[in-house]
């Protein structure tokens, strides 16, 4: 029974060890699963605080180069902006700023007020032209720029203080102090106006010495043309007188005798006043017909050239439509180069046995070139052989010659007249010889001068 009693007791205590151990055990697991989940909470939260650092680091980065790049470009504006006043303030040509709406001047550098000699801020840009064409002139730019919102470069002569100024105008828009404002630049080209000057100067001489050079033959022409008149004015004074004599001058013989006389008279006084404008150095320009103003020339210089050179004008049924604005004398100066050197390349073919006459054919015509506008066409064409191939690329080059005495002038100085004229001269080789082609406008005035 103390045995049963023993073992009830042992049992007792071997299961309230048994509960306690497993309390101890239920316990350090729920101790250890709790350290686990605390210990993955405290590695989340770790890895939370480093990501929040480093996008903390991200964004401080960031911040510092925004502020890098904005304290960067607040620089290169300050630098720009001084830039463009220094430039603005020293550049050598003058400048100046108007509004769009008012055309009041905003801004001018040193420059502008020493080119005008007198504060013009606040003025308008119309004002610091005298002359009325000149402010027409700028105020149509100014429309045009508006307009066609291009750039708009113009030359004027600018009147300041008694004196003259050649200058180029460059205008368009641009904005400052947040407005839309029109740029104006002043461009000073004495230097280059007096180069021009200088060039026409010696290309006008250029053209009178050419002239000067053909003169003694066109004085002997002069005396040909004025040798037959002169016989015949002395045939008919001794005519009157022999009549007088003899009693057999009356009124209507006498007025027979005297138109006679009057249109000998008027033929040498025609002669002169023809030879006194070809010669006379003038730039002057008119209107005319090309046709007669050739004819002229072929009358007074060609008349009397060689046997056996036949010079003719074709016939052209609209003489009087062929007209152009320019200077007469200088287009009959070009028609005597080509026909000079036409006769020559014509009467070293004749004294070789080559050809036995000489041709020598002008023609006036009106054509549309490419642009569909009418243009004066005059072709000189002859049988003296043509050029030769090696030479067509050089004969408008000025001192370039094939004639033993010659200047090599004549071709060079006639592109350049016809250049000013707006025309051209071109040349092809034919069978027997070479077709040169002169091109001119027909209009009653150019571009930039009034008629």
């Amino acid at each position: 029974m103390e045995w049963l009693i023993n073992w009830n007791e042992n049992y007792s205590l071997a299961i309230l060890f048994f509960g306690l151990a497993v309390c101890f055990f239920g316990m350090v697991v729920y101790l250890f699963l709790n350290y686990r989940k605390l210990l993955d909470e405290i590695e989340n939260k770790r890895e939370l605080e480093k990501e929040l650092l480093n996008k903390n680091l991200q964004i401080e980065s960031f911040s510092q180069e925004i502020a890098n790049q904005i304290e960067y470009e607040v620089a290169q504006r300050l630098k720009s902006d001084y830039t463009h006043d220094y430039l603005f303030e020293n550049s050598l040509n003058a400048i100046i700023l108007t509004q769009d709406e008012d055309l009041k001047i905003i801004r001018r550098n040193r420059a502008a007020l020493n080119l005008f000699g007198k504060e013009i801020l606040n003025h308008n840009i119309l004002e610091l032209f005298s002359d009325k064409t000149h402010k027409k002139v700028v105020f149509e730019k100014i429309a045009q720029l508006k307009q066609s919102k291009l750039r708009q470069n113009f030359r004027l002569n600018l009147c300041v203080a008694d004196s003259i100024i050649p200058i180029v105008i460059s205008i368009h828009f641009m904005s400052f102090a947040q407005k839309i404002t029109i740029y104006f630049t002043f461009v000073d080209i004495s230097d280059v106006a007096k180069l021009e000057d200088e060039l026409r100067n010696k290309r006008v001489a250029l053209i009178q010495k050419s002239k000067e050079e053909a003169m003694g033959k066109m004085l002997g022409n002069i005396a040909h043309q004025w040798k037959q008149p002169l016989n015949s004015l002395y045939l008919l004074c001794q005519n009157l007188k022999e009549m007088s004599q003899f009693g057999e001058l009356n009124k209507e013989n006498f007025e027979s005798y005297i138109q006679i006389m009057a249109k000998q008279i008027n033929f040498m006084s025609k002669t002169i006043d023809v030879f006194k404008e070809f010669y006379n150095p003038s730039e002057k320009k008119e209107e005319f017909e090309v046709y007669y103003a050739i004819k002229d020339i072929l009358d007074l210089f060609y008349g009397l050239v060689d046997k056996k050179i036949s010079i003719k004008m074709q016939p052209c049924k609209i003489k009087k439509q062929l007209k152009i604005y320019a200077g007469k004398n200088e287009l009959q100066q070009v028609m005597i180069v080509l026909l000079d050197n036409a006769i020559e390349a014509v009467k070293a073919r004749l004294d070789s046995g080559i050809i036995k006459e000489g041709k020598i054919r002008i023609e006036c015509a009106m054509e549309q070139n490419i642009a569909e506008a009418k243009m004066c066409v005059i072709r000189v064409r002859d049988n003296g052989g043509g050029i030769n191939a090696e030479m067509t690329s050089k004969i408008f080059e000025a001192f370039f010659t094939t004639k033993e005495n010659g200047s090599g002038m004549g071709l060079a100085m006639a592109q350049v007249i016809l250049d000013k004229m707006e025309g051209r001269i071109t040349f092809v080789n034919e069978k027997e010889g070479v077709e040169f082609k002169i091109e001119l406008p027909i209009k009653t005035y150019f571009k930039d001068e009034p008629k």
